[in-house]
C-alpha cells in the first residue's frame, strides 16, 4: 500500500541534504546562496516496493534546480517549472495516497505533537498542527548519564573562559580553570570551539558563542534533575544557580552523584517542544507576520542543542544538523 510521506521531516531533510550536496560538489551552489535557500516539495511517498518517489525543487539567487528520487535514488532532473507542475498533477491524479492528510507517526509520536502543539497555541505562538515530531522513542537510545555530566561540566568551565575574555582577563582565567579542569578529569570532552578556547586560538565569535552556550549547559542540568522546568523560553537561565551546582562539588564523580537523569520520554517531550518552538522563530524570519510571542530566538536554539546532543551520536553539539 503507497503511503503519502509529505509530513516526514526526516526524509524531506536527507533528500534536501543530499540534493544540496550534490550542487556544491559541482560548484553550483556557494556559500551566500544558502541565506536566501527555499525547499518546495512536490510530492513524496513510499511505494508499494517500500521505495521513495518524489519530486522537488530548490531554489535560490534566482536559479531553480529540480530533483527526483526513483526506486531509492536521488538524480538531478532537467525540466522547466510548467513540465515541473504537470509532473506532479499527473502523479496526485494516479496515486491517491499523495491527497491523504494522514501522519505516520507512532501513538508516542502523535501523543506528543498534540500536546506540545495545544501548549504554544495556548502562549499565540505560530505553528503547524501537522509538522511531524521528528523522533520515534523506539529509535532513540539516550546518552548515559556520565557522559552528559561530563559535557555539562567540561561546558561550563569553558563558558567560564570564555566570560573572563569579554573582560579582558584571558590569561588569568585559564591560568585558574584549566588546572580545575584537569582535576575534574573533562580536558578530553572538549568540542570545537571549547578547544579553541582553552587553547587560545578563540575568535571573538568563539567568545560569543560560548557565552550562549550557557542556555545548553542548563538544558543538559533539566535532564540531569537539577533543574525543574525549561519549557518557558522567553528569557535566560539563572547563572546563579547553574555555577552552584559545579561550585558546590569538588570531582565530576560528585556532580553525577547529585544527579537523576530524566526518562526519554520526558526528554524527548521537552525536545519536540523546542523544536517547534525553533519551527516557529524560523517561520517569523520568513514571515515577519508570524507572531513568536516571547520566545528568545537565542534561548531556543542553544536548549535545543544541548537536548538534540542527547539524543544524538554525534560528538560535537556545533555539528549537529537543526532543521526546522
Amino acid at each position: 500500500m503507497e503511503k503519502n510521506l509529505v509530513y516526514d521531516q526526516q526524509l524531506k531533510e536527507r533528500l534536501a541534504n543530499t540534493a544540496l550536496k550534490m550542487l556544491a560538489d559541482n560548484n553550483l551552489i556557494t556559500n551566500d546562496d544558502y541565506k536566501g535557500l527555499s525547499l518546495h516539495m512536490g510530492y513524496i511517498f513510499l511505494t508499494e516496493e517500500e521505495k521513495v518517489e518524489a519530486l522537488f525543487k530548490i531554489c535560490f539567487s534566482g536559479k531553480t534546480h529540480y530533483f527526483a528520487a526513483q526506486k531509492g535514488s536521488l538524480m538531478a532532473v532537467n525540466l522547466n517549472e510548467e513540465m515541473y507542475q504537470q509532473t506532479i498533477n499527473y502523479m496526485v491524479a494516479n496515486h491517491p495516497c499523495l491527497s491523504s492528510d494522514e501522519l505516520l507517526e507512532t501513538a508516542a509520536q502523535k501523543n506528543r505533537r498534540e500536546k506540545n502543539i495545544s501548549r504554544i497555541k495556548a502562549m499565540n505562538v505560530v505553528i503547524a498542527d501537522k509538522l511531524m515530531s521528528r523522533w520515534d522513542d523506539e529509535q532513540i537510545v539516550l546518552r548515559d548519564k556520565e557522559a552528559i555530566c561530563k559535557r555539562a561540566v567540561c561546558c561550563f568551565f569553558v563558558i567560564q573562559i570564555a566570560c573572563d575574555i569579554a573582560n579582558d582577563a584571558y590569561d588569568e582565567s585559564i591560568k585558574v580553570i584549566k588546572p580545575i579542569m584537569e582535576k575534574f578529569g573533562v580536558l578530553d570532552q572538549l568540542n570545537s570551539k571549547e578547544q579553541r578556547i582553552v587553547d587560545g586560538t578563540y575568535s571573538m565569535q568563539d567568545a560569543i558563542d560560548m557565552d550562549w552556550a550557557y542556555e545548553a549547559y542548563w538544558s543538559l542540568c533539566w535532564s540531569l534533575g537539577l533543574v525543574d522546568d525549561i519549557s518557558d523560553a522567553s528569557g535566560v537561565c539563572d547563572c546563579e544557580m547553574a555555577i552552584d551546582f559545579i561550585r558546590s562539588v569538588d570531582s565530576t564523580e560528585e556532580f553525577i552523584s547529585k544527579c537523576n537523569l530524566r526518562s526519554k520520554e520526558e526528554i524527548l517531550d521537552m525536545l519536540d517542544l523546542y523544536y517547534r518552538y525553533n519551527w516557529a522563530i524560523n517561520e517569523s524570519t520568513a514571515n515577519p507576520g508570524a507572531n513568536i510571542g516571547n520566545l528568545n530566538p537565542s534561548v531556543v536554539i542553544e536548549r535545543r542543542r544541548g537536548l538534540e546532543w542527547i539524543v544524538s551520536d554525534v560528538d560535537d553539539w556545533y555539528d549537529l544538523d537543526m532543521p526546522a
